[in-house]
């Protein structure tokens, strides 16, 4: 069974984003992707996501 070491980040201004997370523990990757999901977003969101059409 492979182990999920790309994980997908929702921040909440909607902007989606996939994080290479080998570098953890395996057990702690949900917890910190998770964290991730809730700092502000890396990518300066000026336009809504939802008119973002891709």
């Amino acid at each position: 069974m492979a182990v999920k070491t790309i994980w997908p980040i929702t921040h909440s201004c909607g902007h989606h984003t996939e994080r290479e997370l080998s570098g953890r523990a395996a057990d702690r990757r949900a917890g910190f992707a998770e964290w991730l999901a809730k700092q502000e977003c890396s990518v300066n969101c000026t336009i809504p996501a939802s008119l973002v059409t891709e």
